[in-house]
Parts: C-alpha cells; structure tokens; sequence
C-alpha cells in the first residue's frame, strides 16, 4: 500500500519506466456509503507486479494524476471510472483501453471482470468485497485481495483478447469505440444534466406532478447531503414517483414511518413549498415529437433489422452492441441523418 508521497514519487519512476500501454488500473469509490462519491482506492499492475495507492492518506497525488493524462491504460468497464478521474482531477488517461469494449468486441456474452478472468485463468474471484465501504481504514486481508485481483490478470488477458482482435481483423474498431466511449465521458462530465430531479418514471407526469417530484427530489438531495449518505438511503426513486403521482392527483401524502420527526417534518415543509408554488412556476414536459411512421418507414425498419440480425450472427456480435434500436429508426426515417450518427466501424460491419 502506497499511502505517503514519497512512496508516490517513487511509484511513479516505476510506471514511468514501463512500456506504453503495458499499465492496468482500477479505482474503489465510496459511492453506496457516501452523497458525494470520492476515489478511495487506486489499484496498479504491470508486468512487474501490482500494488495499492491510498489517496485518502496522500495529500498532493500531483503525481499520480499528472502520469495518468500522459498514459495509456487498461481498464475493465472504464466509464464510471472515468467520471471518477475527471470529477477528482478533471483528467483522463491518454488513452483507455478497455477489455469489457474488447471482450464484446469479439462475441463474448458474458463479459464482466470475473466471468473473463474465469474464462481465460479458469480462476473465481470473490465478490464479498463488492459493496465495501473503501473509505474506512485499514482495510480487510479480505479487501486487499479483492482490490489486488481486479488488476493482477488483465495484462495477461489484454494480450489474449488483442490477438483474438488481430484475428478477426477487428484493432481498428477496438481502438475507435475506446476513443469515442473518452470522448463521449468528456462531453458528459462538460454539459452535466441541466435537469438531475427528472429521474425514470417522470415521464408519466403532468406539469403539476413534476413540479412536486422537484420539490421533493430537492429535499431528498439535502437530507442526503447533511446525513452524508447517497440519495437512495433517504428513499427510493420509486417513492418520489408516488409521492408526486398522488400530489398531481390531489391526494393526501404521508412520509414513511421508519423516518425520524425532524426528516418527517422537513417532508411536510416540502410538501407545503409545492402547494405554494404558482402554477407558471410548474416545469415544462420535455417536448416529445411523435411522428406516426409510414408503410416505407416500417418496410425500411424491418429491412435494417434483419441486415443487422444476420450481420450480428456472422460476426457473432451482439446485435444491440453493434447497432441499437433507436439507430436503426433514426436511419429507417432519414438515412442521410442516421448514418451520420454512426461510427466508421457500424458502417464497415454492417455494410451499409
């Protein structure tokens, strides 16, 4: 465990002395323990070995951070990770190379961190430290071992999975979803969601209802804020829907039971701001255009379908990976625009 910065300079002569992409790392965040996540976990490996880094213990990870937007990097389902980076750091690796994009890539179905490890070590991993809370000090034997597992075989099964890529004549995809999949990490963490309280289920809303979902998801936010805990602790995304479908009905809502008075009290301050709020005040319904399709449109959908169906089943890809619904429609609707949406490797396998 590197947990000082002196340990950290030193650290860093070590990955700065390896070859290029011939790094791995992972991070642990706090995110089911805490209302603002943070890297609590750094794990490293290379050819040499792999090792632990403590940013909680370390003060200035100026090295650390400023060898990563140098580096290219493997990493195993790398997008929430990224978001990580660039919200600790506002930085991402030179370069991401992701072996979940590779394992797809190439037809795997089951193509999680420990189902591959199984496949190409024919070792389990334990999942009893997946939902630890990394922040707390010191961590577990058990810990450590889970933490170290998630990098200590994904050189060795990088290098499988290339030259499973190099078969099959597919490095040049590989290598444009990684670069699309920073780009798009990059635009989300720059644009953010304007609206963050429009959560799953609010689409059945009226104005009214979701002026009362935002009045109450803001409430939630604070109480996870001030109790330092996520969101879903305080309650669900479920309830907030209810809540809000019974204030948009007139009904009378309650606050659970199992909260305590003061969290019962601010419920009912919340409710009462959305009583009070004017009905010009209400927020818009997000304007959906429902276009009813034609007879060419459907022929035309139904057509790419079963290109994509048979295209997938050559190249023993998922279908939905390699083109998703929503883009077919786009292309059965107006070629010229939903072409342009895809990337040059959807046109090279679909042969479109």
């Amino acid at each position: 465990m590197i947990s000082e910065k002196e340990e950290l300079l030193e650290w860093r002569k070590r990955a700065a002395a390896q070859p290029k992409g011939r790094v791995v790392l992972d991070l642990e965040a706090d995110s089911l323990h805490r209302y603002q996540e943070k890297i609590c976990l750094i794990q490293y490996a290379d050819e040499t070995g792999s090792c632990l880094i403590d940013p909680l213990a370390i003060e200035d990870m100026s090295p650390f951070y400023n060898w990563l937007r140098d580096t290219e990097v493997w990493m195993h389902g790398a997008d929430y990770d990224m978001c990580l980076f660039q919200r600790a750091w506002e930085t991402l690796p030179a370069m991401i190379w992701d072996t979940q994009t590779a394992a797809r890539l190439l037809g795997f179905r089951q193509f999680g961190l420990a189902a591959l490890v199984e496949h190409f070590h024919g070792v389990t991993l334990s999942k009893s430290s997946q939902k630890a809370d990394w922040a707390r000090r010191p961590l577990s034997p058990t810990m450590v071992t889970y933490a170290l597992n998630d990098v200590n075989y994904m050189l060795d099964m990088a290098d499988k999975l290339m030259t499973a890529l190099r078969e099959k004549g597919r490095v040049g995809w590989f290598e444009e979803i990684c670069r699309h999949s920073m780009e798009r990490a990059r635009e989300r963490y720059l644009t953010g969601h304007p609206d963050p309280w429009r959560i799953q289920g609010s689409g059945k809303l009226n104005r009214k209802g979701l002026a009362a979902l935002r009045e109450l998801w803001a409430w939630r936010d604070s109480e996870a804020k001030s109790w330092d805990r996520p969101s879903f602790m305080v309650c669900s995304n479920a309830d907030l829907i209810q809540w809000s479908v019974a204030l948009q009905e007139q009904r009378p809502v309650s606050p659970s039971p199992r909260f305590h008075a003061h969290r019962r009290n601010r419920f009912t301050d919340a409710v009462q701001k959305f009583y009070l709020l004017d009905e010009d005040d209400y927020p818009c319904r997000p304007h959906i255009q429902r276009r009813q399709h034609s007879e060419q449109f459907e022929a035309n959908l139904a057509r790419l379908c079963k290109i994509r169906d048979e295209k997938a089943e050559e190249l023993d890809i998922e279908g939905s990976f390699l083109i998703t619904r929503a883009s077919l429609e786009a292309i059965a609707e107006d070629k010229e625009k939903g072409m342009a949406t895809l990337l040059n490797w959807q046109k090279e396998a679909l042969g479109l």
